[in-house]
């Protein structure tokens, strides 16, 4: 007697959202007109995002269900127990779409409160802070805190040039070796080559990704980096150079005058390693994974598994590798979206 296998219980799972609004589980409210969701983690810049299309053919959503701006949205979103706590996000923007396709709003939500100012230029002089003092000062007044004491170190004389807070911020940080961060309320400076110099969390081959575009590229690669500082004993100018590969002979010049040799160091330092990055790219999961998130470094590794040798040339059979492309990576993003096509997920990354 042959046996009927139900290929049903094979079949993925479909993801279950988990949407808290204002501190009330909203989940069967939403979970009917959701048609898109997308959430996008960033190691530096700006704030993470989430983002939600919500189909109003039934004209709640643009009038007694409207979401106004400054309310809590709390999301996951998973496979029961496998599941991924995007967080909580204020209520920053929302789009009313009308056309022949119906009615949807388009909600956006950020992980900060949506009073930081990233839009508004100012021009400000800072003179004899530290970065985290920057950050502090600038952060008090919306109320976020500076978490740690990394970016401890004296930025010298520094113009704010009619650039937002966040955009401030996020070129100082470039400036001196370190990666700006707004998380959960909170304000980081994170030291660069400590990240990249972490260890990796996981590997991937071939058989876990969908798809990995890489580019290798040799422009904006400088083998050295001068920065002019002044030398407070003899009050003159002099200058510091940075040396990183001998071979490459192209010298970055960095129009910042430093107030001292120590100063003069960590910018030069700074500016060749983040002149370096000579492979970059972006990649798409076959299978979401919980510790894929910015800021993580994993391995691009060989597959276990072979592809068979053409037995008429009788060639071996040749590893599922990416040749001079494997290495250590570091994630500088990460998006996890829901739609139509099930949850995917993807990211950009760097060579370490």
């Amino acid at each position: 007697m042959t046996e009927i296998i139900d290929i049903s219980r094979y079949k993925p799972k479909k993801p279950v959202v988990t949407l808290k609004y204002n501190g009330q589980d909203a989940s069967s409210d939403f979970s009917k007109y959701l048609s898109s969701l997308e959430f996008r983690e960033y190691e530096d810049e700006q704030s993470d995002e989430l983002s939600l299309s919500l189909n109003d053919n039934d004209n709640y959503f643009s009038n007694l269900w409207y979401p106004e701006k400054g309310d809590k949205l709390e999301c996951s979103i998973g496979y029961g127990a496998d599941n991924f706590s995007l967080g909580i996000f204020t209520i920053d923007e929302n789009s009313f779409n009308f056309g022949t396709e119906g009615a949807r709003l388009e909600l956006k939500a950020l992980a900060t409160s949506t009073n930081f100012s990233v839009r508004t230029a100012k021009i400000t002089n800072w003179s004899g802070y530290t970065l985290n003092q920057i950050a502090a000062k600038i952060g008090k007044s919306y109320g976020f805190e500076v978490l740690g004491n990394t970016g401890n170190i004296s930025a010298g004389t520094i113009v704010q040039k009619n650039e937002s807070d966040i955009a401030f911020l996020k070129r100082i940080s470039r400036l001196y070796g370190y990666i700006f961060s707004i998380k959960d309320g909170y304000l980081t400076f994170i030291d660069l080559s400590e990240l990249e110099n972490a260890d990796t969390l996981f590997d991937l081959d071939k058989t876990q990704i969908n798809s990995l575009n890489l580019t290798d590229t040799v422009t904006k690669i400088y083998g050295k980096a001068t920065v002019q500082y002044l030398d407070l004993k003899t009050k003159t100018v002099k200058s510091y150079t940075a040396v990183g590969n001998t071979e490459i002979t192209d010298t970055l010049k960095i129009y910042k005058r430093c107030s001292s040799l120590n100063e003069a160091q960590i910018v030069a330092n700074a500016a060749l390693k983040n002149s370096s990055r000579e492979v970059t790219g972006r990649i798409v999961l076959s299978k979401p994974n919980k510790i894929f998130m910015a800021g993580v470094n994993f391995n691009l590794t060989e597959s276990e598994n072979a592809v068979e040798g053409d037995n008429a040339f009788n060639l071996a059979p040749v590893p599922l590798s990416f040749g001079k492309f494997k290495g250590k990576y570091h994630i500088k993003n990460h998006t996890l979206k829901l739609d139509e096509n099930g949850l995917t997920q993807e990211g950009e990354i760097v060579l370490c």
